[in-house]
């Protein structure tokens, strides 16, 4: 049978992925198609007329994406495709009934993990009415669900993810991997508990280590991968002696395999940071970790049910900074109940850990969090299903949470945002450092960690602006409110892009250095022309300001679009404004 799977491809889809190879050995063949904007809507229907695939899967996974595959499932019926449509994903799990109500486009939902769901689905495609944790219309048109099983336990017992192409940094193609899937907390603003509930089984399961070896030698080898981006949601076990364990014997099976200088790039919760762990994956080629702080008060790590301690945090940055790995963070510098006395914490926590780049934003409402049961049983819960909204509780956060929101509109939530910025260069600088040390100067050094600082304390510098503002306002006067919102904007968007500018001069240092490799002759940063120089291979794109949002629909290729993709695998293209408010607001 012919399959159609089709979902965001900035960097490999593993949902996808397995998903294809499940199929492909039970003999069916699988398409993967690219869907990252509604720009690729065209594409996606002439692929599907052409290959008249028996079933479409559609990775309905994020809040602020579901309209527009609304749209693409809109899209392949009008264009007479009326085979069977199934969609899944968080979203599409969580909302399961409403969405076959509301869209008849939909043939069924599934509810879970989806290896062994598209499998049956394939095998039973005209009676789908067993299918444990299917969701779809009965003989009589009537919505029915069936309760999954569980998600698969052993995860040993799933091929390998379908791998076609990969992207490459300084030459090292790079490869997404899971060395499990779950998470053992319960934070409140998070959706996975909800989506293992919706599915079923345990929500925290690992891999062996023979097998994520086994996976790792074939990309190695096979295809060449030096670089491994570990997409779990914390890499590490619960108890910090089996997490060590399991890096030393991760450690000792590769190196009895053949397989060494590589990079590794992992998620991590700060309670799980010990300093022998890092010792282990710094052994291994560990050079970045995006660590979940989210918030730096404790009455905010409690509120957000974290579970974790600020203790712990200042511990877990002292550790990896000592490292000298690219530690990135994020901080849900506003949740419902947030005070200001929260926000000049948080600020203060900014201002200690100005080194590290990071970016801020509010705590949102996913569908069966902790955060939405709470909201909703205040009263407080806005919004519907496509994106569920709130106001924080104390009317000055709210005033600072609006101001911050708008004036820090394109630097946090462009895709080319100078945060995101701030992390790439980051990023290229570690892995340069990684696998060719030798070229590094002190000179390029300072350059890169000295962006990094100078783009933090601008940020820190405008939120203090912003607080003291807010601090002495009437919240309700929405006129001084509105109008200091606008200058702030203007303020951060003037120095965006004289910061971005600086920023573009250290990629190309660091790409100009990587082209001097083997070369006798050694240069500083000095030596170096911002003009003239060819641009990192990912093509750094030019800072929009407050006027990017008016030619969103710009390209640089002659109206052709392209696939130039940022350091994380981003298109580099201004969001338009209804995007972003899609992700600041719904997720």
């Amino acid at each position: 049978m012919n399959i159609a799977l089709i979902g965001a491809e900035l960097e490999e889809n593993l949902g996808l992925r397995y998903m294809a190879s499940a199929l492909e050995v039970k003999g069916h063949q699988v398409d993967i198609i690219s869907y990252n904007n509604q720009n690729d809507i065209p594409e996606a229907v002439k692929h599907v007329r052409e290959t008249s695939p028996a079933i479409v899967g559609l990775s309905m996974v994020f809040t602020s994406r579901a309209m527009e595959f609304i749209d693409l499932a809109k899209a392949l019926r009008d264009d007479n495709y009326r085979n069977h449509i199934i969609a899944g994903g968080p979203f599409a799990s969580f909302n399961g009934e409403q969405l076959l109500k509301d869209y008849p486009v939909f043939d069924s939902i599934g509810l879970g993990e989806g290896e062994e769901l598209i499998c049956k689905l394939a095998e039973n495609i005209d009676n789908i009415s067993e299918i444990p944790g299917l969701c779809f219309r009965d003989s009589d048109g009537q919505i029915a669900t069936n309760p999954s099983i569980s998600n698969p336990e052993k995860l040993d017992l799933l091929p390998f993810p379908k791998r076609t192409s990969f992207h490459d940094y300084f030459d090292k193609p790079i490869a997404s991997i899971l060395s499990g899937r779950g998470c053992w907390r319960n934070c409140a603003f998070c959706s996975i508990n909800a989506w293992y509930e919706r599915g079923g089984g345990r929500k925290f399961r690992l891999r062996s280590i023979d097998n994520i070896i086994a996976e790792m030698k074939e990309l190695y080898f096979d295809y060449d991968v030096r670089v491994f981006n570990f997409q779990d949601d914390n890499f590490f076990h619960p108890k910090p002696d089996i997490a060590l364990s399991r890096f030393k014997e991760l450690r000792e099976g590769l190196r009895r395999a053949g397989v060494d200088k590589m990079a590794i790039a992992i998620k991590a919760r700060p309670d799980s940071i010990t300093r022998e762990s890092v010792e282990v994956l710094d052994d291994l080629g560990l050079f970045r970790v995006f660590l979940g702080v989210e918030n730096a008060s404790e009455r905010g790590l409690r509120n957000l049910n974290r579970k974790c301690s600020y203790e712990q945090i200042l511990n877990s940055l002292e550790i990896l900074n000592s490292f000298d790995v690219h530690v990135a963070f994020n901080l849900l510098m506003f949740e419902p109940d947030t005070i200001l006395d929260d926000i000049l914490i948080n600020l203060r926590f900014i201002e200690q850990h100005i080194e590290n780049p990071f970016n801020f934003c509010r705590a949102e409402v996913h569908t069966g969090t902790g955060l939405e049961n709470k909201l909703k049983a205040e009263g407080r819960l806005l919004g519907d299903y496509f994106g569920h909204d709130y106001r924080l509780k104390d009317p000055y956060s709210e005033a600072f949470h609006k101001i911050a929101n708008y004036a820090f509109f394109e630097r946090n939530f462009s895709d080319f945002g100078l945060h995101y910025f701030n992390m790439q260069v980051d990023f290229c600088f570690q892995l340069l450092r990684r696998f060719h040390p030798e070229l590094l100067t002190q000179s390029l050094r300072a350059s890169a960690r000295n962006f990094i600082k100078e783009t933090n304390l601008d940020t820190y510098a405008c939120l203090c602006q912003i607080y003291d503002f807010v601090k002495i306002t009437d919240p309700v006067d929405q006129v001084r409110l509105k109008g200091f919102a606008r200058r702030m904007r203007e303020q951060v968007d003037q120095r965006s892009q004289a910061l971005h500018e600086r920023g573009k001069y250290v990629l190309q240092l660091l790409e100009n250095t990587y082209g001097e490799r083997g070369r006798q002759e050694r240069h500083t940063a000095e030596d170096f022309s911002a003009s003239g120089l060819p641009l990192w291979p990912c093509r750094t794109s030019e800072y929009y300001g407050s006027n990017g949002f008016s030619s969103q629909n710009q390209t640089t290729d002659g109206g052709k679009r392209g696939n130039a993709l940022d350091i994380f695998g981003v298109e580099q293209q201004p969001i338009p404004y209804h995007t972003f408010k899609k992700s600041l607001n719904q997720k």
